[in-house]
């Protein structure tokens, strides 16, 4: 009997040591941890790589480790490949990289395998360290030895390593490899490899690699153009100064890293270059400055192209009109909205689906719901059939207006429509019960979205548990954390906040959620 409740309330501390240290609460854990010990309760692996973890994250390497020996000597218990990457990462990232391959190469001795974390994290390190050979010598170890399969991440660690060194031929030549292995180089590859060659002065090859990337229709994100873009400038300049005309389609690519990076000042300045260098813009470039503009919120300026656009004789694209009309919602100019919308239908352009959900987004979240109706029943008596994620953009915005019986109605046509919600549309409903004090019904529809065959997300979890929390049923909330916890899913820092800030230890450990283990 006794042994039952130990193992009980260990239970219990070892589930909410699992909510604590990877939201950057290991001093709460460690309190926790030390109470239970005074207890006689012994911690196990579980525990351990959580606490681990937690010490890694905030980069307390020395505590970590003291915790990894008292694990493995004192406890006696043999670690897994997770304590093990997860120590390896926090040594790397602390420069100390030779106590990293001393901890793989005793992988070994507790039966833990290397993954491709292992060899990763490591390679990169030695990379960024300018230890390119002894990174090569590892891969060749991960491939020929550990017979691990490198990943698209292993490549771009090896190939920026080998550009940063001047070593061009051998990272093209691992490019090559990596493609052949059929594995899809990344803006980040090609972001390495343009930067290598422009900084040698292999401007054509670079060039080459740009237009190459270009046409695989590879768009960096921002944090690669960030770095890509005064690189790729230089080359575009080259390709017109030695009479290489840039294609429309690097134009585009250009354009859209100027306005993605905020840079768009350089982005409208290379459009206006365009008809001085004999290239007429078309309405792809017109869109991507627009986008542009509509995204850093420069309306009036987005307008004005617009209108050029149709001056110019051009006939602004679905693409056009949604992207503005959005834009202008965005900012709150709810009649402009409504007023292009009707110039497009003027102008022949018929509107989209995307046109349709834009508007109904649009007016529902500037709470022009009765609006958002009438134009609902317009687009059905259009021929649209409505799609699932227009009822959860109503029926949302229904709830932020307070139309509850409205949103209940509409959530119940879904079915009559030859239509099934989905886990947004579930979400969105018992959010809405939820926050009016209904957490009863948004239970009962919580079982009844797992019956229909539609399981809950992260959201959905968060959502329900959170309006258990603030209406103070424990028992609730803390069966469905747990089931939440198996499904190997985290709650949000605002759950961990209600529930560390309204429950007492003493609490927390005579609740039946934490009696069994995760994995049972």
């Amino acid at each position: 009997m006794g042994g039952g409740r130990k193992k009980k309330n260990w239970m219990t501390t070892r589930n909410v040591l699992l909510l604590i240290p990877c939201k950057g609460q290991v001093d709460y854990g460690f309190s926790l941890l030390g109470e239970t010990l005074k207890r006689g309760y012994d911690p196990d692996l579980i525990t351990f790589n959580t606490l681990i973890k937690g010490l890694c994250v905030q980069e307390q390497i020395g505590p970590a480790l003291l915790m990894f020996d008292k694990m493995t000597e004192k406890a006696g218990i043999h670690p897994n490949t997770i304590t093990c990457n997860t120590l390896i990462s926090g040594l790397c990232r602390i420069g100390k990289v030779d106590l990293a391959l001393e901890l793989q190469k005793k992988m070994v001795k507790w039966n833990c395998k290397p993954d491709v974390v292992t060899f990763n994290v490591i390679i990169d390190t030695l990379c960024k360290a300018v230890s390119v050979d002894q990174a090569l010598n590892f891969f060749s170890k991960m491939i020929y030895d550990s017979k691990i399969a490198p990943n698209v991440i292993t490549y771009n660690s090896i190939i920026h390593g080998l550009c940063k060194s001047g070593r061009l031929s051998e990272a093209m030549r691992l490019f090559g490899q990596m493609s052949s292995q059929g594995t899809s180089p990344s803006v980040v590859t090609y972001s390495s490899l343009i930067h290598g060659h422009g900084n040698s002065g292999q401007l054509s090859e670079a060039i080459g690699l740009f237009d190459q990337m270009s046409s695989r229709g590879i768009s960096p994100n921002v944090i690669t153009y960030s770095s890509l873009m005064e690189e790729a400038c230089e080359i575009f300049e080259l390709m017109i100064r030695l009479g290489n005309k840039p294609t429309v389609l690097a134009y585009n690519v250009m354009i859209g890293g100027f306005c993605l990076t905020g840079r768009l000042e350089e982005a409208a300045k290379l459009f206006d270059s365009m008809v001085d260098r004999g290239l007429e813009p078309d309405e792809f470039n017109y869109n991507a400055l627009i986008n542009g503009y509509c995204k850093n919120c420069r309306l009036d300026e987005a307008m004005q192209l617009f209108k050029k656009m149709k001056h110019k004789g051009l006939k602004p694209t679905e693409v056009s009109y949604n992207t503005l009309i959005g834009g202008l919602f965005h900012a709150g100019r709810v009649r402009t909205a409504q007023s292009l919308f009707k110039d497009m239908q003027s102008c022949g352009q018929s509107p989209d689906l995307v046109t349709y959900t834009t508007m109904l987004d649009g007016l529902c979240k500037n709470h022009r719901i009765d609006e958002a109706i009438e134009l609902f029943h317009s687009m059905e008596g259009n021929g649209f059939e409505a799609h699932i994620y227009i009822f959860s953009i109503l029926i949302d915005g229904l709830w932020k207006v307070g139309k509850v019986e409205n949103a209940r109605k509409l959530f119940r046509e879904i079915s009559n429509k030859g239509l099934v919600p989905d886990v947004v549309t579930y979400s969105i409903m018992i959010n809405g019960l939820c926050k009016k004090g209904m957490s009863s019904e948004a239970k009962k529809l919580f079982v009844e979205m797992e019956q229909n065959g539609c399981l809950p997300d992260n959201i959905t979890y968060d959502t329900i548990i959170h309006g258990f929390l603030q209406e103070h049923d424990i028992e609730n909330a803390m069966v469905l954390l747990q089931e939440m916890r198996q499904r190997k899913f985290s709650p949000n820092d605002a759950v961990i906040t209600l529930l560390t800030h309204s429950l007492s230890v003493d609490q927390l450990k005579n609740l039946e959620f934490f009696a069994k283990p995760i994995n049972d």
